[in-house]
């Protein structure tokens, strides 16, 4: 008798593993999605003047290389979802406008941004490229080098002789669009372009000084990182 049951239960789970596998392959068979991976440069544009100590800063970010990578899932022909995540530095200048000549300090900024954005493909192609707008939201990361947080330290911050810098992280959103053109069967060439839209990094430090040797930044509003890139897609799975 045990050895009746044992056999059944083997033979029961030799069933059940096939019929997963063939699930599986099934599964496998159906399912789609693409990688893309793109290079290219970005310009923050977040151009800010304040005072300290009763002088004159102007501050901006310097124009930065850009990489991106994702996955983007399709539904439909025309939609699909995608995450994507960017990395690379956009350098923070700040110049002392009362001084002549402009002796600007620079403080190394990479910038990291990870994103998930609803992607709609244009119904047609032109000249065997087809459009595509895209908008969603973000969450990005401002995070001053080493180098960066030591020259805060040892040089300073605007009119203040030392200060502590940190990384910013913000909420934002982005927008843009570009343009696919397929190359082979599974493989796409992508030109993007996209506007990643935050509020102004600080850096940590205050829109006021606590005290009269503590540093600060006042800076408002939002920050434009545009970011222009081109690479490949990848398409897997069922074409």
């Amino acid at each position: 008798m045990m050895k009746k049951t044992v056999q059944g239960w083997m033979a029961l789970a030799i069933f059940m593993l096939s019929t997963t596998a063939a699930q599986a392959r099934d599964f496998a068979k159906n399912i789609q999605f693409d990688v893309f991976a793109l290079g290219g440069a970005s310009t923050l544009v977040d151009v800010e003047h304040f005072y300290s100590a009763g002088r004159l800063y102007h501050s901006q970010f310097n124009y930065g290389l850009k990489y991106t990578i994702g996955v983007a899932v399709p539904y439909g022909k025309l939609l699909s979802i995608e995450t994507a995540y960017s990395a690379g530095p956009n350098n923070l200048v700040v110049t002392n406008l009362n001084q002549f000549p402009h002796a600007p300090v620079t403080y190394p900024v990479r910038v990291y941004m990870g994103s998930m954005s609803a992607v709609i493909h244009a119904p047609f192609t032109f000249l065997h490229f087809r459009p595509y707008v895209e908008g969603g939201v973000e969450y990005d990361r401002f995070s001053p080098t080493p180098e960066a947080i030591t020259t805060a330290k040892n040089v300073g911050f605007a009119a203040v002789s030392t200060a502590n810098i940190n990384h910013n992280n913000k909420f934002g959103v982005n927008v843009g669009g570009g343009l696919d053109r397929k190359i082979i069967k599974r493989v796409t060439l992508r030109i993007d372009l996209r506007d990643h839209i935050t509020g102004s990094p600080a850096f940590g430090l205050p829109p006021q000084p606590t005290t009269d040797s503590a540093a600060s930044f006042p800076v408002t509003g939002h920050a434009n990182n545009i970011e222009y890139t081109a690479g490949i897609v990848f398409h897997l799975g069922k074409l």
